[in-house]
């Protein structure tokens, strides 16, 4: 009988830390990659600007990590390196940090300033 009880605890245990984990990493913080595509449509499209003669990519992005969540969403740390003709745009390899939040459903970014 005590053997029955303490599966079924360790069972019980086992399903309600894997219900957290998925819980929390759907409401998590944003992966690397979606911390990119919302740089990248940030760098592209900034508020008030539809049209950008000089578009900008990202060569290289690489999520450092992210404070804990505020009202304002995660405030995100990263590497980042763009490429364009644009030269005003290489100030964006010295951008450390941005808010990312949830925007209908996808990442979004603050402008980084």
């Amino acid at each position: 009988m005590s053997h029955t009880r303490t599966l079924r605890s360790v069972a019980l245990a086992a399903a309600a830390a894997l219900t957290l984990i998925a819980c929390s990493a759907a409401a998590g913080e944003p992966s690397e990659s979606e911390m990119k595509e919302a740089m990248l449509k940030q760098l592209n499209e900034p508020v008030g600007d539809t049209k950008n003669a000089a578009p900008i990519a990202i060569k290289h992005f690489k999520k450092q990590g992210c404070d804990a969540p505020t009202p304002r969403g995660y405030n995100c740390f990263f590497q980042m390196q763009v490429d364009s003709t644009n030269a005003m745009a290489q100030m964006f390899n010295n951008v450390p940090s941005s808010v990312f939040h949830k925007e209908g459903g996808k990442w979004a970014a603050y402008p980084p300033f």
